[in-house]
């Protein structure tokens, strides 16, 4: 009888395994991360090309409705591969064929803040204490449906059961450093984020040349 019990409970482990759509968190040569202003701007993000003080991150946030992404993994940036983060596998709750969506938003972990549990679109970095900061755009992804392969998630066909991202796929946008060059929606532009404090600041300065003008 014992026997038995096991047995069912290992079939229904096995089975709901089997349900369980996966995704490779990762990026490809047409998916990648640039810093935008500054010093670096227009070079890759990776691991030995940080500014100084500064550790980026890349977080993955999924769900299965556009309006509410949840916080799924945290991961760094490779060492070796410019522009790409250190991949992550993921066997979702959901059936594998399911349609779901996803936002990687990268971001300053030096900056000792927690990154939103539930990602939007309203989301500002700057009133968390993220000193740089970037996300790619919305997009969605059919989980895979093999039980040990994880398709990635840039894949834009029906590979090892999943795939069909809708995420463009491109290089560097360069319409960010050169007004009028056409650019593409792949890639991931990292930006310094100025403080509350310096938005508080040039509001204040702002407020104080109208007043300023008014008077003359």
């Amino acid at each position: 009888m014992k026997k038995l019990v096991l047995t069912l409970a290992a079939s229904a482990l096995c089975i709901a395994a089997f349900g369980q759509g996966r995704v490779q968190f990762v990026t490809d040569s047409l998916h990648l991360a640039y810093y935008s202003g500054g010093a670096l701007d227009g070079s890759p993000v990776w691991a030995n090309n940080m500014p100084a003080g500064v550790s980026l991150v890349s977080d993955f946030y999924m769900g299965t409705s556009s309006s509410s992404l949840s916080l799924i993994t945290t991961t760094t940036f490779s060492a070796t591969a410019p522009g790409k983060w250190n991949q992550y596998s993921y066997s979702s709750p959901f059936p594998g064929g399911s349609t779901v969506f996803i936002v990687a938003q990268i971001r300053d972990a030096a900056a000792g803040v927690t990154p939103e549990s539930t990602w939007t679109s309203a989301f500002n970095p700057a009133n968390q204490g993220f000193s740089w900061y970037g996300a790619s755009s919305e997009f969605s992804f059919v989980l895979g449906t093999s039980t040990s392969a994880y398709p990635p998630m840039v894949t834009t066909g029906a590979l090892l059961g999943g795939g069909s991202s809708t995420w463009q796929a491109g290089t560097y946008d360069m319409g960010i450093v050169t007004p009028g060059l056409a650019g593409s929606k792949g890639a991931i532009a990292v930006s310094a984020v100025p403080e509350p404090t310096s938005f508080a600041l040039a509001g204040l300065g702002a407020a104080a040349l109208m007043i300023f003008r008014r008077r003359k």
